[in-house]
């Protein structure tokens, strides 16, 4: 009797595309039934390419959830953008995400021109459809899908999972043949540090005003696996000294708060005992700063 050689299995990476705030990392945590992608409501939330890891029998996706993608007016909005064209150019499979209520405009074009011209497999998800009339969701889909330009066209919700299974399948068939890339527990293959970075930033965003989040940037320059606990040091950089003190508030009663959110979320992350100190520092103009930006991971140091 003639055996059967082993399983073949299916193994690539998924770079998750669109314009800021359309649910790219929802999609992503979603998919993956993780939290590894930092969710608010302001835009440009995402500042860094995350690769989160999920592993399925027959199959292994990491996904590579991108910065928003829009037009660069500093350094840093130039390495969001710089990020976003190096996934493309590296990933095997581009899903690209649309927001369904919004209308269309010169950075979706060009966007959608990037993943139209990449030469790579794509798939459109089509998100919050289930803010619109099922009619007017079908045409949306149905005009998407006459193009040609993608695989497969899907109306979703991120937030209600609406068709994220069927996404998830379309993704599969047409992921590359080969041996997983990951062990089957692994999440990410980014380190501990930066996700303790992503959860610090995640309480600044949530807990002050649309000015001040966007003019911070977070450094681990302590992380210390001591016998019981982790020890956490870490700067928080912003560039002016009024955003410094919105940043420490009254009687530091501000950057406590957002210690003590961070502090329970890192725990809850690392699964042991968290001692986190923060210290605020003022970096005069660093998100033009080319040097600063390496310096805080943004750009390559080469």
């Amino acid at each position: 009797m003639e055996q059967s050689g082993p399983k073949k299995t299916k193994s690539g990476f998924v770079a998750i595309v669109g314009l800021p705030n359309v649910g790219k990392s929802t999609l992503v945590n979603h998919l993956t039934q993780t939290n590894l992608s930092i969710v608010t409501p302001k835009a440009q939330t995402t500042r860094n390419t995350i690769s989160v890891i999920l592993t399925l029998p027959g199959a292994q996706i990491i996904f590579q959830d991108t910065p928003g993608f829009h037009e660069a007016s500093t350094a840093l909005n130039q390495a969001f953008v710089e990020s976003v064209l190096r996934t493309i150019n590296l990933t095997d499979i581009i899903l690209f995400v649309m927001d369904a209520t919004r209308k269309k405009s010169r950075e979706l074009d060009q966007i959608e021109r990037l993943v139209r011209n990449s030469g790579k497999p794509r798939i459109l998800a089509i998100n919050k459809v289930d803010t619109m009339e099922p009619i007017d969701a079908e045409r949306l889909i149905s005009m998407a899908a006459k193009s040609g330009v993608y695989k497969a066209v899907l109306g979703i919700s991120a937030i209600t999972g609406q068709n994220c299974d069927l996404l998830l399948e379309k993704i599969i068939d047409i992921l590359p043949n080969g041996p997983f890339l990951y062990e089957s527990d692994d999440l990410s293959d980014l380190p501990e540090r930066f996700f303790a970075t992503e959860l610090i930033r995640e309480q600044i965003l949530n807990l002050l005003g649309q000015e001040v989040p966007h003019k911070t940037a977070v450094a681990i320059e302590t992380f210390k696996e001591m016998e019981n606990r982790v020890l956490i040091q870490a700067d928080i950089h912003v560039e002016r000294d009024s955003q410094k003190k919105i940043l420490i508030g009254r009687n530091g009663a501000m950057i406590k708060n957002i210690g003590t959110q961070a502090r329970q979320k890192i725990q809850e992350f690392l699964d042991v005992p968290v001692r986190l100190e923060l210290f605020v520092k003022v970096s005069p103009n660093w998100t033009k700063s080319v040097s600063k930006l390496k310096e805080f991971g943004y750009l390559d140091s080469k």
